[in-house]
C-alpha cells in the first residue's frame, strides 16, 4: 500500500500557511483581505496534498504541484516580510514560512520517499511543530476573544499594560486549551501528566535549573558584547523600554503562575514526552527544544534576521537546560519552577535597569 503520511502531513502545514494568510499582519497590502496571493499559493498546496492524500492524483505530478505551490509560499512570506510593521505581525511571518518550508520537505518526502527510519523522525517532529503552533494560534485565538471581552466591560483604550497582561492571560488559556485537545484527541487521561510534589532531590534539580539558565544567559552576554554581535529584543523588552516599563512588573507573577506553567505543560509534558516514542530520551530533548525555538520566533522577530536567528540560538541552548531537567526528575513542576523563576527574574532585572529601580520611572 502506497504510504501517503507526508502527504497529510502536506495537508496539515499548507492549512498552516492557509491560516498565516487570513492574520492581520499590520503591512500596507498585506493582511486578511489584500493578502490573496499568499492564501492563493497555500490553497493550491493544500488542494494538491489533499489530491495526493486521498489518491485521487500520482505520486509524481502531485508531489511535483505541491512542492512548487509551498515554495511559491516561502517565496511570498519572504517578499512580503520586508514590508512588516510592528510585532504583532511575526505570527503570520511564523506560520506561513513554517507553511512553507515544511509543505516542501514533506511534498519531497512524498515524492522520493525517505528511509523509514528519517522518515519516521520527521513525522514525529513535524506532529510535534504542529502543536507547537497550534499552540500559537490558540494563543492568538484567546487574545482576540480576551480582547473583545474587555472593551465590552471596559470601554477605552487598551494600554501596553493592559496588553501584557491580556497576552499573558491568553498564553495561559492557549496552551490549556491545545493541551486539552491533545488529550482528547489521543484518548490520554490526566494520568498523563507528570505532575507530582517535588522531591528534595527535585528542589536540587530546580535550584541548578536556575543557576544554568542565568549562567548561560550571562555568559552569552559577555561573549556576544565582546564580538561585537547583536541579539533580538523580546517583544516585551522592546514595550517596556520604549513605553511603559511597569509591565515588567506585572509580568513577575504571571511568570510563575502563567508563562512557566502554561509553556512547559506544552512544550515539555506533551511535546517533549510525545517524542521519546520516536527519539531517544537525549534526542528527544534536542528535537523538542528545536521546536520550542521556533515557537518564539514571533516574540524575537527584528528586520534583521541574523540577530533573530542568534537569539532563538540561545532559547534553543535555554530549552535544552528545562528538557534537560525535566528528563532527569520526571517532573513537570521542575523546569516549570526553574521557568517561572528564570523568567521573573529577568523582568526584575530589566525593570531595574530601565528605570534605576525607582517606580513609576
Amino acid at each position: 500500500m502506497e504510504n501517503r503520511s507526508y502527504a497529510a502531513a502536506g495537508v496539515v502545514l499548507a492549512g498552516i500557511a492557509l491560516a498565516a494568510a487570513a492574520l492581520p499582519w499590520d503591512a500596507v497590502g498585506v493582511g486578511p483581505v489584500e493578502n490573496a496571493l499568499l492564501a492563493a499559493f497555500g490553497a493550491a498546496a493544500f488542494g494538491a496534498f489533499a489530491l495526493r492524500r486521498h489518491g485521487l492524483v500520482e505520486r509524481a505530478p502531485g508531489a511535483l504541484a505541491a512542492g512548487v505551490a509551498s515554495l511559491a509560499v516561502v517565496g511570498t512570506a519572504t517578499a512580503t516580510s520586508g514590508a512588516l510593521a510592528g510585532d504583532a505581525s511575526s505570527l503570520g511571518v511564523t506560520l506561513a514560512l513554517v507553511g512553507g518550508v515544511g509543505g516542501v520537505i514533506a511534498a519531497y518526502g512524498d515524492g522520493k520517499g525517505l528511509p523509514s527510519r528519517a522518515s519516521e523522525g520527521l513525522r514525529a517532529f513535524f506532529r510535534s511543530l504542529a502543536i507547537g503552533l497550534s499552540g500559537l494560534f490558540a494563543i492568538a485565538v484567546w487574545t482576540t476573544i480576551v480582547v473583545s471581552v474587555y472593551a465590552a466591560v471596559a470601554p477605552g483604550e487598551v494600554t501596553q499594560v493592559h496588553s501584557v497582561a491580556i497576552g499573558a492571560l491568553a498564553l495561559g488559556l492557549g496552551t490549556g486549551t491545545v493541551a486539552l485537545a491533545y488529550f482528547r484527541l489521543t484518548d490520554k487521561g490526566l494520568s498523563y501528566l507528570d505532575l507530582r510534589w517535588p522531591t528534595l532531590a527535585d528542589l536540587g534539580w530546580t535550584v541548578a535549573g536556575i543557576l544554568g539558565l542565568l549562567g548561560l544567559q550571562v555568559l552569552l552576554g559577555i561573549l556576544f558584547q565582546q564580538l561585537g554581535i547583536s541579539s533580538a529584543q523580546h517583544s516585551v523588552e522592546q514595550a517596556a523600554r520604549s513605553g511603559d516599563p511597569t509591565i515588567l512588573l506585572w509580568l513577575i507573577p504571571a511568570a510563575w503562575l502563567i508563562i512557566g506553567p502554561g509553556e512547559e505543560l506544552l512544550y515539555r509534558n506533551i511535546i517533549q514526552k510525545s517524542l521519546y516514542d520516536t527519539f531517544s530520551k537525549r534526542s528527544a530533548v534536542v528535537v523538542g527544544s528545536v521546536v520550542f525555538a521556533i515557537a518564539h520566533f514571533p516574540a524575537y522577530y527584528s528586520p534583521n534576521l541574523g540577530a533573530t536567528l542568534l537569539t532563538l540560538g540561545v532559547v534553543f541552548g535555554l530549552s535544552l537546560i528545562l528538557g534537560a531537567t525535566y528528563l532527569r526528575t520526571g517532573n513537570i513542576v521542575v523546569p516549570t519552577l526553574i521557568h517561572g523563576a528564570f523568567d521573573a527574574i529577568t523582568f526584575a532585572a530589566l525593570y531595574f535597569q530601565i528605570t534605576g529601580g525607582v517606580p513609576g520611572a
